[in-house]
């Protein structure tokens, strides 16, 4: 048994503990490191002094199987040295299969061999992620995955894939700490965005028509708005509304919707089959197609096993991003854009009856200005009782950065019952939190705290009043764990500051 599993809308702990996961993405994408970076303990005793206990794990598929049907073991040792590592330092992990533009040949992914192109040649895009919606290398790389091309040995690009993914899980399955696989990274629907962008830049069109009473511009003029960051800053002003932003978010839907319910659900199911072989209760992380991170609604449905029998262990991972995202604007997301990001995800999740975890958000890099813009998808965070794993770990000063104070945050580790709500309302300065308590519950509710000290010193009120509390300090730091003993069950609330 695992020591994080799903039980409805929650993770649950080996003591039945309603856990909130909280991380953070580690991926190393370069191939001249053979995508190992060098972290070191020193790294992973940060991020348990930080309030994570979760690492999204990145692996590269061009790192597991460089050649059709070869392995590489000293790989996927390497892996299992992190794996271990997080243990010593008391955090989960997943494992996270990723790509950006599909391939190592433009990016980082596939193989070489697995990136078949029909001879189109890739061309870096001003914006790396462009190349998703205009380069046809790209695109056609994708093409032939969702079709199951053959690759040079005659066996199929996703039969190759899954069964990679079922070596990588044969070996790392056993390691105490591991908790399950996101499949794949954002996986992007190919060459059938040229409907989705189509439908997108129509819509946007003719709410610039609706708004200025001019004719809506043409697909070039509005190619050229995107392709500035100025002017699509400026342009995506328009976009002020959840009623304008989910306008223009759902004309991509149609294709996006076809995509998910007959390409990638059965993907996701075919690597899912393959990982049960090895490891039959591992999570099974399901992500969506690259344009629900904007908030465009997704259709991907449970997995089921062989005799259609709903998997039990499996979680919703999307990710969310404001359309400033991996711009020099990163800071300027718009607050209404990423509640309407969030408020879909979370209607997605409840479609699917599956705890969520996003599997990335902030991106916000080095930005000295994005402290605002990640505190309100904190909020999104605390009141939808989500897991997160923040874009990504930055080394060796992450803490430097203007994001942090929402990345660092107080947060209920594990509740023995079921959370109702939490908050840290930074106006009051207080932390706030509601559960449900189990009768009979025999280990403690624990909440992180980022500056323990001050918390310790603050007034905390705790019912029912003669309930048993303690403080555990983390070495070297401020941070610490607030210990609440069981009491005798039923709704409790504890208010600090």
């Amino acid at each position: 048994m695992k020591p994080i599993t799903v039980e409805g809308s929650r993770f649950v702990d080996a003591q039945g503990r309603h856990v909130i996961l909280h991380g953070v993405s580690m991926v190393c994408k370069d191939k001249s490191k053979g995508y190992i970076e060098d972290w070191n303990e020193r790294d992973f005793e940060k991020l348990r002094q930080w309030g994570f206990n979760v690492i999204r794990l990145g692996v590269i598929w061009d790192g597991v199987e460089p050649l059709p049907g070869e392995y590489d073991e000293e790989y996927v040792e390497k892996i299992r040295n992190w794996v271990r590592l997080a243990y010593r330092f008391g955090l989960y992990v997943f494992l996270d299969m990723h790509q950006d533009l599909y391939s190592a040949a433009f990016s980082d992914g596939a193989p070489e061999w697995a990136t078949l192109t029909d001879d189109h040649i890739y061309a870096p895009t001003a914006l790396w992620s462009d190349a998703y919606l205009f380069d046809r290398a790209v695109q056609t790389a994708f093409d032939h995955f969702w079709r199951n091309s053959p690759a040079s040995d005659g066996i199929g690009l996703q039969d190759h894939y899954a069964e990679a993914w079922r070596f990588l899980a044969s070996r790392l399955c056993s390691e105490p700490n591991l908790i399950g696989y996101d499949l794949m990274n954002e996986p992007f629907i190919g060459s059938e965005v040229a409907h989705m962008v189509g439908g997108m830049f129509s819509a946007y069109g003719q709410l610039v028509s609706d708004r200025t009473g001019e004719p809506a511009p043409d697909e070039a003029g509005i190619l050229e708005i995107w392709s500035d960051s100025e002017k699509k800053l400026q342009a995506l002003g328009l976009l002020d509304s959840p009623e304008a932003y989910g306008e223009i978010m759902e004309a991509t839907a149609p294709a996006q919707d076809a995509f998910e319910r007959e390409v990638l659900t059965p993907f996701f199911r075919k690597v899912g089959l393959a990982i049960r072989e090895a490891d039959p209760d591992g999570i099974l992380f399901l992500e969506t197609n690259y344009f629900s991170n904007l908030g465009v609604t997704s259709s991907i449905l449970p997995l089921t096993d062989q005799d259609g029998r709903r998997d039990p262990q499996q979680a919703f991972a999307p990710h969310g991003y404001d359309l400033v995202t991996d711009s020099e604007y990163v800071h300027a997301a718009d607050g209404r854009r990423v509640d309407y990001i969030f408020a879909n995800h979370e209607r997605t999740r409840k479609r699917l009856d599956m705890p969520m975890l996003v599997g990335e958000w902030g991106a916000y890099g080095e930005s000295e200005h994005a402290e605002e813009a990640a505190l309100r998808v904190q909020r999104n965070f605390e009141r939808l009782l989500c897991g997160d794993a923040y874009w990504c770990y930055l080394y060796p000063d992450m803490d430097r950065y203007s994001s942090f104070r929402a990345v660092c945050r107080s947060y209920p580790m594990a509740a023995a019952g079921t959370i109702v709500s939490y908050e840290h309302n930074r106006v009051r300065d207080a932390f706030e939190l509601e559960w449900d308590e189990d009768a009979g519950a025999q280990a403690p509710t624990e909440v992180y705290f980022p500056d323990a000290e001050a918390a310790r010193s603050a007034s905390l009120t705790l019912t029912p009043a003669s309930s048993r509390y303690e403080w555990n300090l983390l070495r070297g730091t401020k941070a610490g764990i607030l210990s609440i003993a069981p009491a005798s069950g039923g709704r409790r609330k504890l208010t600090v500051g």
